[in-house]
């Protein structure tokens, strides 16, 4: 074999979701396709969003969350090694064995940025000075094992942040029987995904459960000496064991950025093939700037579905294919207590912020006919462009039924659909799936009356 016709090389920087599909798309385009994993943990993968029910005790063991990848003998990885550095022109990386100290450069055709992202710790006094001494975040097994032990010791605990990853450890505490209070300095809940009309439903449900809920009370300071005391909510003190900061994550660009790789509000900026301005060289995940699959803005999105379908993209693309991304709608379904929290697309805000005027429906039913004794509520919203029609966005909570209902949206964003056409699909019925007249069909159909009052 020639040196023309050896097998071309492509390194993955990062080993979650993105880097083992990557891979994956790159072999199931070209099976002689040479792939390098570069991996900094000592082992090679874990399901993040398994996280707090491995706290809850729901997953037994922190260890089930850990997943290996099996090499071959065109698959190599890289456990305990670091990517310190990316020579684009001389296209290859610097690493460094973090177990022997030994530093070498791996030669690529294309590479693969996946490196992720890192929490962020709200620059208030106190946390970050008391960060693993009772101020926690939780992005892997050891951070989470870290809070359950220090949970099993504690009385109380203050959650910071209202969204899917702040209101599941939430619960998860509270299971472990602690006092959990939540607070967050936005009023409504997962404020980018849900209307406040919505998250007001969160709202209630969490003081239900016997939670405190300080929604539009930020946080103002961390106070103890080795370890968290209390906390400072709008002005009160409040005696706590524990801070837990899921406030949100930001792309983790340093090596790319060094490397000349533009990037835009510290995330990597790609193309439709997930290419960054650095031929050869793709980006995917959390570390990226991508676009929106409603009207194309550029967006950031943190969730391990969008990491996987940009990540079979770029593997195809970096083996030689020519595949297209066409954006992320954020899909996504929280499981917090037995509410299932689902939403696509735009909410209200996130639309008007991009320029589209919107109309809505909403409804609250139960999943099943009336007369049926497992029937759940449920809360369904369908936003809608009132110019065009066309559907920009849903959200869904119920204890079940939520997620499919969400996922049907999904589809029709995808597809473009317009509220009008929305309203003839046709979905399966039985009293114990589901109502003939469902929910979905119900808020769309009011969507669509308000949609013809306003042209």
């Amino acid at each position: 074999m020639t040196q023309s016709d050896s097998p071309k090389k492509i390194v993955v920087i990062g080993m979650g979701t993105g880097g083992l599909y990557a891979s994956r798309g790159a072999t199931s385009f070209d099976r002689s396709i040479e792939i390098t994993i570069i991996e900094k943990r000592d082992y090679d993968m874990f399901s993040p969003c398994g996280l707090p029910y491995a706290i809850e005790g729901k997953v037994p063991s922190f260890e089930d969350l850990k997943h290996s990848v099996p090499t071959t003998r065109r698959l190599k990885k890289f456990t305990s090694h670091e990517a310190l550095s990316i020579d684009t022109e001389g296209k290859r990386v610097e690493v460094k064995n973090l177990e022997s100290g030994e530093v070498f450069w791996l030669d690529y055709d294309s590479l693969v940025v996946s490196t992720g992202s890192e929490p962020i710790v709200l620059p208030i006094p106190g946390a970050h000075e008391l960060l693993g001494r009772g101020v926690h975040v939780v992005t892997n097994p050891e951070e989470a094992e870290a809070l359950r032990d220090a949970a099993l010791a504690s009385e109380r605990a203050v959650v910071v942040g209202g969204g899917a990853i702040g209101l599941e450890i939430a619960f998860a505490l509270r299971e472990l029987g602690l006092e959990v209070y939540v607070t967050k300095r936005s009023p409504p809940p997962f404020p980018r995904n849900l209307d406040p009309d919505m998250g007001e439903k969160i709202r209630e449900y969490l003081e239900s459960k016997g939670f405190h809920i300080l929604f539009g009370k930020g946080i103002d300071a961390v106070n103890g000496e080795d370890r968290v005391e209390s906390v400072v909510i709008a002005g009160e003190t409040i005696p706590t064991d524990i801070v837990v900061m899921a406030v949100g994550v930001r792309p983790k660009s340093g090596i790319a950025e060094e490397a000349g790789i533009a990037a835009e509000r510290g995330a990597v900026i790609t193309d439709e093939r997930m290419e960054t301005n650095v031929k050869d060289v793709y980006a995917i995940g959390d570390c990226c700037l991508s676009f929106s699959g409603v009207d194309a803005k550029p967006v950031t999105v943190a969730l391990a579905t969008t990491a996987f379908r940009q990540a079979v993209i770029a593997g195809i693309n970096a083996a030689g294919g020519d595949e297209r991304y066409d954006g992320s709608l954020g899909t996504f379904v929280s499981f917090v207590g037995e509410l299932e929290i689902a939403c696509t697309g735009y909410n209200s805000a996130i639309a008007e912020r991009n320029g589209f005027k919107t109309v809505s429906g909403r409804v609250n039913m139960t999943t099943k006919p009336g007369w049926m004794p497992e029937a759940k509520d449920v809360s369904v919203k369908i936003i809608v462009d009132a110019d065009s029609g066309r559907l920009l966005g849903g959200q869904c909570i119920g204890e079940e039924g939520a997620a499919w209902r969400v996922n049907v949206i999904s589809v029709a964003i995808k597809n473009r659909m317009t509220i009008e056409d929305f309203t003839r699909i046709e979905l399966a019925y039985c009293p114990a799936v589901s109502d003939l007249y469902d929910p979905l069909l119900v808020a769309a159909d009011a969507a669509l009356r308000r949609f013809k009052r306003g042209r």
